[in-house]
């Protein structure tokens, strides 16, 4: 009988011990609820912002923390605008962590600037000085109106400067200050990159286009160490691989209808996304 009391008691005592703690208030983080056949989540666009006046993306609802930015007029509606501090960094990388094709698609309209490169975005791996995925506009003293821009995917660099180095990428001409339809993409099925301005596929030299890894096809991606995505700045302004080299700086221009899919669009599909504004 005494150690069915003192059995009694523990279960008492534990209980109590339960009770209390189930009745403290603890802050926790949002429980999203994600269904796994939901086609909009599991579809291949994965990212899609709009930027009507809020920083969210549209497909996972994810919530930027957003820093020295501002919503202007657009090619649709509102637009992000950046800043010499201008940036809007995302949590997760989601689904472009383990995206083994591509096409990121955006208008923008930017100014020349001087000095170092600005990054409109950037897909980060948190193991390496470079990212995973972005874009680079280089500072133009020029007189005329081309744009020096480098693209890189995982380790993948396409440099439109028109030197023999970038294997005679042309400069984008006439690119500043007017809204152009920018697309990259890459399928990991046929190793084929392409880079579209205003819904028109670039003629690009088969060394560009057909990537190789050590003498045969890339084939699907493989992103590294990704974490989080930062849109108007680089990995190192969001403390990852910190701190930003004094050439590192903000994408200062404008930006609408930014789109992250996992799969590369067709011609049609990308010439769709200009003509209607999307």
């Amino acid at each position: 009988m005494k150690k069915y009391n003192q059995l009694l008691f523990r279960l008492f005592a534990l209980s109590l011990t339960i009770t209390a703690f189930s009745c403290q208030h603890f802050e926790r983080p949002e429980l999203v609820m994600i269904s796994d056949d939901d086609p909009s989540l599991n579809g291949p666009l994965q990212r899609f912002w709009a930027f009507e006046n809020v920083a969210t993306d549209s497909i996972w609802g994810s919530r930027g923390t957003v820093t020295g930015i501002s919503y202007v007029d657009g090619i649709k509606g509102k637009a992000y605008k950046g800043s010499a501090t201008g940036q809007i960094e995302y949590a997760s990388a989601g689904k472009l962590a383990s995206m083994e094709s591509f096409t990121i698609a955006f208008w923008m309209n930017t100014a020349k600037h001087t000095g170092g490169s600005q990054c409109v975005f950037m897909l980060p791996n948190t193991n390496d000085f470079w990212g995973n995925a972005f874009m680079l506009i280089e500072g133009n003293t020029a007189a005329n109106d081309s744009m020096l821009v480098k693209f890189n995917f995982a380790g993948n660099w396409a440099e439109f400067s028109g030197t023999k180095n970038a294997n005679g990428l042309n400069k984008w001409p006439n690119a500043y200050n007017k809204w152009k339809h920018v697309a990259f993409t890459y399928d990991g099925a046929t190793s084929k990159f392409a880079t579209y301005i205003d819904g028109v596929k670039l003629a690009l030299d088969a060394s560009v286009t057909d990537r190789k890894k050590n003498g045969a096809a890339l084939g699907p991606l493989k992103m590294t160490n990704a974490s989080k995505f930062v849109l108007g700045g680089f990995q190192q302004h969001i403390g990852i691989k910190a701190p930003a080299d004094a050439w590192m700086l903000h994408y200062t221009g404008m930006l609408d209808q930014f789109r992250v899919y996992t799969k590369a669009l067709t011609d049609a599909e990308v010439t769709d996304l200009y003509s209607k504004k999307m």
